[in-house]
């Protein structure tokens, strides 16, 4: 069945989620089932596994506001597992749900392009995605799962923040919902508990005072990109409970 793109869901799928055999099985059911009433795009990145991968290969990973120093070496373990290892093992889990999923990597069809960041090597910026094959893909009913690869200058792969890759994502196709899933119960405040709305002026204030710090850091700020281009929703949910209920942060223009 065809789908309007702008009832499309774009969903950010990743990091200690992957290794959760419940946590995973039950999002995935899940997103079978939404892709089939509005259209889904799950984008994904795969931490954990890209680090046992690297740790094999004895080369160890550094970490700058919460992208992952990346050098030659690295950037091909990480396009290798994000693009085939994980990528595909969620595409085998979706078709078992039902869903007609395709794997694709962010560099197929050049669908996201990204900048360099300086010092960090193989590292990237979304700098656009073109949401011309992922609204063919979704008109004609399949379900895009994208790994977060992108196509950087002289056609060289960059390692982007999945992050970010689900914001510019959710941009280009105009999408009703951005949702992250992660696994906390959402943006926590200094007593660990749950913000349930932040504004988008208010993100850099929270940064700024370390109530958020790591991976949080990117996750927020491509959520204010996100807003300020014309997402309408946005929310950052704990996986393990799954996307029915959306409880977590809210983030508000």
């Amino acid at each position: 069945m065809a789908k309007k793109t702008n009832d499309v869901w774009v969903v950010k799928f990743g990091g200690s989620l992957l290794s959760d055999a419940t946590a995973r099985t039950g999002f995935l059911a899940e997103a079978a089932r939404i892709a089939r009433k509005n259209g889904l795009v799950l984008v994904h990145g795969g931490g954990p596994e890209i680090n046992s991968a690297l740790d094999k290969m004895g080369i160890q990973s550094q970490w700058v506001n919460g992208r992952r120093v990346t050098d030659e070496a690295a950037m091909a373990v990480v396009e290798g597992v994000l693009s085939g290892q994980v990528n595909k093992n969620l595409v085998g889990e979706l078709t078992g749900f039902g869903a007609r999923a395709v794997g694709l990597s962010g560099r197929d069809g050049r669908l996201l392009r990204a900048k360099p960041v300086p010092g960090l090597g193989r590292v990237g910026e979304p700098d656009k995605a073109d949401g011309a094959l992922l609204k063919t893909l979704l008109g004609a009913g399949y379900l895009p799962v994208l790994s977060s690869v992108a196509e950087g200058p002289g056609q060289r792969a960059l390692n982007v923040n999945a992050d970010e890759a689900a914001a510019a994502v959710a941009v280009a196709l105009k999408a009703r919902r951005l949702v992250y899933l992660t696994d906390v119960p959402g943006v926590l405040d200094d007593a660990k508990r749950t913000i349930p709305e932040i504004r988008t002026r208010d993100i850099q204030r929270l940064i700024d005072a370390e109530v958020v710090k790591g991976g949080m850091i990117p996750k927020l700020l491509s959520c204010r990109s996100a807003i300020k281009k014309g997402v309408r929703e946005i929310n950052i949910v704990d996986g393990r409970a799954g996307l029915a209920a959306l409880s977590g942060t809210r983030i508000l223009p």
